[in-house]
Order: structure tokens, then C-alpha cells, then sequence
């Protein structure tokens, strides 16, 4: 890593990491619950490398393990009453990432590099009532796509054990910009549709390869972008300039066919290629469209392919408010264009959202997001006819309720 790079990412980042969660202008009480402290691993500790094989790493990794894309992450089985992560250098000072063990709530905590930092121990409640302690599944999550760490390993208590943590049978990919990594909602990706629908599932893996500003087409886009998403689908590391100060404009080959072929793929994409300065012509955008589509059939041939309308912006006319959709008929074209084939399926976004679920960045607020997941839940259940297996998702830090009953 440069030199320059990373002292400039210290300051930057580390700014980035601890901002300020606002609910209506207002400063959220207890935003990040879950702070975990520090600690020095003695002989009380049995300790796990990075690539221990116990280990299981979720989404994108790079062969230094260093964390890429939307909510990657690592889920381990152990035993015993603790365990500590242990950061690598490469970890962004302040970084805030998303835990739980089993399907509990998620709890958050920033992080930094060359710590160690324990997530469970005492405080954790392993014990259901007076039940001696078992296995335990814990997971962790990245919970923002410019900011990442690196794994340096794993410990439990010296006379515990970690195992790998059983993989689900079906997995799902979502491919797409900001609205799929969650840009502008609350916990970033922890709070986007995608990471809520994955979860809300229930038993699947998935991968969220989505960065905000990336384009379909296949040209520069925001942010320096080199290539559209269909060539960084290939890459480990994603469009961004923590990716290009490690390896330039040449990152790591990412083999899909190597990975747990999907069973489902959503693909999200338009807002970038409409906006200024892009503005990328119809019948690009449709060609770019078909040959993702095509890719992704190449490498994973058993998968649906699912294209999720992209919507825009609400306008006020007379009464009433009305939405946009980008790309509307090219979208449908590359659906009829696949029609025969039986793969792709076409899921209309219109009429789900209004215009108070858009913030103002012109991305969804929360609910916005909720809304979103809820109907794509519904249609994985209706049209795949797949058994939802709901193990206690929840969207963090949205219980509010009204506890008067007049005013």
C-alpha cells in the first residue's frame, strides 16, 4: 500500500467512520450499541490465522484478506464463552462493523488496525437460562463499501474451538450501485434492501457486489471508475479508490466459478448511466445489459436472473406525486430479448415507493428500503415458490413505536 494513501486514509476515513447518525435533524441517542474494547491476547487465548479454514468469509475478500464490495463479512461455530478478532494494517482506523451471534439483533462497533478486539464474552448471555454453554454461530459484517478491514485471525478461549459454520444450500448474488449498497440509509448496506432481503431469507449465503457510482455500461462513470460493473464483477476488489491505491487499475482476477454458484441473481442497475455526466444512450445501456445478463448465465447456467426496474425521482404535478423510472422500456427489452429462454424474470418496482420514501440525497430512507425487501420476499415466495426460513432478521434501530394512546 502507498504511503501517501494510507496517511490520507487515516484522516479521511476515520472522519467517514464516526459521523453522526441523525434521525429527522435530530442526534440519535445510542447510535452504535455494541462498542467492544480492545484486548491483549495472553495464554488464555487459542488463536486462528486468517486463513485458518475454519473460517468462513462472506462476499468479497482478497488473497490478503482485506475486505471488499457491500457487507462482506466472516461467520465462525464456536465453543467457550469469548471471542476476539484479531485487525491487520490494512484495516481503516474507525471502521464500523455489524455482529451478532445466531439471528439476534445486530450490534455495532468500530474497529482499527493492528487490534484485537473482543466481541463476545460474559456480557453476551450464551447461556439460555441454566442450559450449559454449546456451539455458537458468530457472524460479523462490514457495514460501509469505501471503508474496509483485514483479517488477521480469530481467537476463542484457550480451551475452546472454532469449526466452520454450516453452509445453506442456496445462495443469492445482487449486483448494482448505491441504492443496492445502501447509500444514505442509516447503517449503509446493514440498512439497504438487499442485505435485509438476503437476510430475511433466511438460510442462504449471498453477495452483495454493488458500489455506489458504478455504471452497466462499460466506460468510465463517477468517482474514476475505469470500467463498468460487468468487468469489476470479475475483480475481488471493487471500483473505488482504496481498490485503485492498492492495485491501480489492475486488481485481483475474481473467479465466479469458483465460489458457490448462485441460485439467484439481482441485478440493479441505470441510475448512474442516466445521470449527468453519463448519460448513456438507450441501446447501450440495453447491449451492456445483455451481455451482464449473458455473463452471468455463462458462469453460473442454473441461476434465474432477476432485473429490478430502476426507479428515479418524484415530481409534483397538480395533487399528486409521480415517479420516474430510468430505462423503463430498454429494461423490458433485454427481459423479452431473454424471454424464451426462461432465466430472467422482470420485477417492477413501480408503485412500491412514494416520494417520502426517497431522502434527501435522492436515495431511500430507511422504510424506503424496507418497502423493497418486503416485496421482493414476497415474490421469491410466490414465483420461485422458495420456503421462506425467517431466523429473527430485524432492521437495526427502527423500534420506534407510540406508547400514548391520545394526545
Amino acid at each position: 500500500m502507498r504511503v501517501g494513501f494510507r496517511l490520507t486514509a487515516l484522516l479521511s476515513w476515520a472522519v467517514a467512520a464516526s459521523a453522526t447518525i441523525l434521525e429527522n435533524g435530530q442526534v440519535r441517542e445510542n447510535a452504535y450499541p455494541g462498542q467492544v474494547q480492545t484486548v491483549t491476547l495472553d495464554d488464555s487465548w487459542r488463536s486462528y490465522p486468517a486463513d485458518a479454514p475454519e473460517i468462513s468469509y462472506k462476499g468479497r475478500w482478497d488473497s490478503q484478506h482485506i475486505s471488499w464490495w457491500s457487507a462482506p463479512g466472516i461467520k465462525v461455530e464456536f465453543s467457550g464463552e469469548k471471542l476476539a478478532v484479531n485487525f491487520g494494517p490494512s484495516t481503516i482506523p474507525g471502521v464500523l462493523v455489524a455482529y451478532r451471534i445466531g439471528s439476534l439483533d445486530w450490534q455495532f462497533s468500530n474497529v482499527t488496525a493492528d487490534s484485537t478486539y473482543q466481541f463476545v464474552g460474559p456480557w453476551s448471555e450464551l447461556k439460555d437460562g441454566d442450559e450449559p454453554i454449546g456451539k455458537n454461530i458468530f457472524e460479523m459484517r462490514v457495514t460501509n463499501w469505501g471503508i474496509g478491514v483485514q483479517i488477521a485471525g480469530v481467537a476463542v478461549a484457550k480451551d475452546a474451538v472454532i469449526t466452520k459454520a454450516p453452509t445453506f444450500d442456496k445462495r443469492v448474488e445482487i449486483i448494482g450501485g448505491s441504492l443496492a449498497s445502501g447509500q444514505f440509509a442509516t447503517y449503509e448496506t446493514i440498512s439497504s434492501w438487499s442485505f435485509m432481503f438476503a437476510n430475511g431469507l433466511g438460510n442462504v449465503e449471498y453477495g452483495i457486489t454493488a458500489y455506489p457510482g458504478v455504471c452497466l455500461a462499460d466506460q468510465k462513470c463517477y468517482g474514476g471508475q475505469s470500467r463498468g460493473v460487468g468487468w469489476y464483477w470479475h475483480r475481488a476488489s471493487d471500483p473505488g479508490s482504496r481498490a485503485r491505491s492498492i492495485y491501480g487499475h489492475e486488481p485481483e482476477h475474481w473467479d465466479v466459478k469458483k465460489e458457490q454458484p448462485a441460485d439467484l441473481v439481482i441485478i440493479q442497475m441505470g441510475g448512474n448511466d442516466h445521470r449527468h455526466p453519463n448519460e448513456i444512450p438507450g441501446r447501450d445501456y440495453y447491449h451492456a445489459y445483455v451481455d451482464l445478463v449473458e455473463d452471468v448465465h455463462s458462469n453460473w447456467p442454473n441461476a434465474i436472473v432477476l432485473l429490478m426496474s430502476q426507479w428515479g425521482g418524484f415530481t409534483k404535478q397538480n395533487k399528486k406525486f409521480v415517479g420516474s423510472t430510468y430505462y423503463l422500456e430498454e429494461t423490458k427489452q433485454v427481459h423479452e430479448h431473454f424471454k424464451d429462454r426462461g432465466f430472467v424474470y422482470y420485477f417492477p418496482t413501480e408503485g412500491l415507493l412514494q416520494h417520502n420514501d426517497i431522502n434527501p440525497k435522492n436515495h431511500l430512507t430507511d422504510v424506503g428500503h424496507v418497502k423493497i425487501a418486503s416485496h421482493l420476499l414476497q415474490w421469491v415466495k410466490l414465483v420461485l415458490r422458495w420456503n421462506l426460513e425467517p431466523t429473527g432478521e430485524v432492521q437495526s434501530g427502527t423500534a420506534y413505536w407510540n406508547d400514548q394512546q391520545e394526545y
